[in-house]
C-alpha cells in the first residue's frame, strides 16, 4: 500500500548514513563523506562564504573546517601520486593560475617538510612543463594545496579562496565583526571594555606539536578507521576545535 511504502522510505532515510565521524585527537575530528553526490570542498566553501557574508556564526567551539579531497599513507612517494591525481585536471593546462602549498604535521616525525613541498610543487607544474601558466603566489593564491599529516596518514586538499576565507579558520574569519558586535552590545549594557582572547594558530612554517595526547588513537586505529569510513569515497572534512 501507499502507506506502507511511505513508511519503508522513511525508514530507509533514517538508516542512510551520510557522514562518519572519527575522533583523531582531543581537538581534531575527521568527518568522512559517504555520499558521492556531496563534494566536501564545495560544501565547506559554501558554509564559510555564507558565514562571512551573513555574519552569523552557527558553531561555538569549531575553530577550523578544512575539506579533504584524498587520503594516503604519509610518505613522499604516496603523497606525490595522490597529488598527481588531484592536480592534473585543474593545473595541467594553459589557463593562468596561482598556488601555494600549506603543510602541517601532527604526531609524525618521519616526513621532511621541504621534501613534501618540493614534490608537490613539481607535480603542480608537471616538472616545469606548465611553469608559464602555473605560478607560486604565497600571499594570495588562487588555490591552496593543503597537505596535513596526522600520524601515518596524509590528508590532501585543493582549496579556493584560501586567504579570502581566512585560511578556512572560523575564529579568524569571524573575529573582527564578532568583536565589533560584542563591543556594541557591551556599550549598550555599560559593562566596560570587551576583552577578546587571542587565537593561537600554527603558521605555515611552524611545526605542530608532536607529543601524543592521552586520548590520541594509535596509528593502526586511525588508519583502519579512515580506510573503512572512506570506502567508497575518499572525501572528508577535518574539523578542529
Amino acid at each position: 500500500s501507499t502507506q506502507s511504502t511511505g513508511a519503508e522510505i522513511a525508514e530507509l532515510k533514517k538508516e542512510r548514513i551520510i557522514f562518519d565521524k572519527i575522533e583523531l585527537s582531543n581537538n581534531m575530528m575527521f568527518i568522512a563523506v559517504r555520499d558521492q553526490a556531496i563534494n566536501p570542498t564545495t560544501l565547506v566553501h559554501k558554509l564559510l562564504t555564507s558565514l562571512k557574508d551573513n555574519r552569523q556564526r552557527r558553531t561555538r567551539f569549531t575553530q577550523k573546517i578544512q575539506p579533504v579531497a584524498h587520503t594516503c599513507y604519509a610518505s613522499v612517494e604516496d603523497i606525490t601520486k595522490v597529488a598527481q591525481t588531484m592536480l592534473e585536471g585543474v593545473f595541467h593546462n594553459d589557463t593562468p593560475k596561482t598556488f601555494s602549498i600549506v603543510y602541517k604535521a601532527r604526531n609524525n616525525n618521519s616526513l621532511n617538510r621541504d621534501d613534501v613541498i618540493k614534490a608537490v610543487a613539481t607535480v603542480a607544474t608537471d616538472n616545469d612543463k606548465w611553469k608559464d601558466s602555473v605560478k607560486v603566489h604565497l600571499d594570495n593564491p588562487e588555490w591552496a594545496i593543503t597537505v596535513d599529516v596526522f600520524q601515518s596518514i596524509a590528508f590532501l586538499g585543493l582549496l579556493p579562496d584560501f586567504v579570502l576565507l581566512a585560511k578556512y579558520n572560523v575564529d579568524n574569519l569571524t573575529a573582527e565583526w564578532m568583536k565589533k558586535d560584542e563591543e556594541k552590545e557591551e556599550e549598550k549594557e555599560g559593562e566596560g571594555e570587551n576583552v577578546v582572547a587571542p587565537v593561537e594558530e600554527w603558521g605555515e612554517n611552524e611545526k605542530a606539536p608532536t607529543e601524543k595526547d592521552e586520548d590520541t588513537p594509535s596509528q593502526e586505529e586511525v588508519a583502519e578507521k579512515i580506510a573503512t569510513s572512506t570506502d567508497p569515497s575518499p572525501n572528508a572534512v577535518v574539523s578542529e576545535s
